[in-house]
């Protein structure tokens, strides 16, 4: 029973990253000099999170590779951009473990908590060009 408990604890002390900044995290997408912007994050497994105008925030799951975003809005081109994937800061605690270091790594990278994304992500949106009444055609 001893071993049992000194097992649990150290699978509960050796995942640094779990323990200080979790599974999710919350990524704001800007879309600069266009307020209202509907958009979309996708993850790698499919799962998708959507914000309904813009300046505004997800919480996204970590851990799933890239994450991209695609806004919309009238008068507008899409926009897109790529959130990748960065190493969270709290995964290198598990280095001050030692031998118990490995089980850290293997834990943190299950539950997505040793990966963090920017807290923030610009989307660029381009007006749709309007034509001129000049530059109309008109079929006969």
């Amino acid at each position: 029973m001893k071993k049992l408990s000194l097992c649990a604890l150290a699978l509960v002390l050796s995942s640094c990253a779990s323990v200080v900044s979790g599974a999710r995290q919350n990524v704001t997408v800007i879309t600069p000099d266009v307020e209202g912007a509907a958009c979309s994050l996708a993850d790698s497994k499919g799962r998708t999170w959507y914000i309904e105008e813009t300046p505004g925030t997800a919480l996204v799951k970590r851990g799933d590779g890239p994450i991209s975003v695609i806004c919309n809005k009238d008068g507008y081109k899409k926009g897109v951009a790529l959130l990748e994937e960065q190493i969270a800061g709290a995964n290198y605690g598990n280095l001050a473990l030692g031998p118990i270091a490995p089980i850290g790594y293997v834990i943190d990278g299950m539950g997505g908590a040793a990966q963090k994304y920017k807290d923030s992500v610009n989307v660029y949106l381009d007006p749709v060009a309007k034509k001129e009444p000049w530059e109309t055609s008109y079929d006969y």
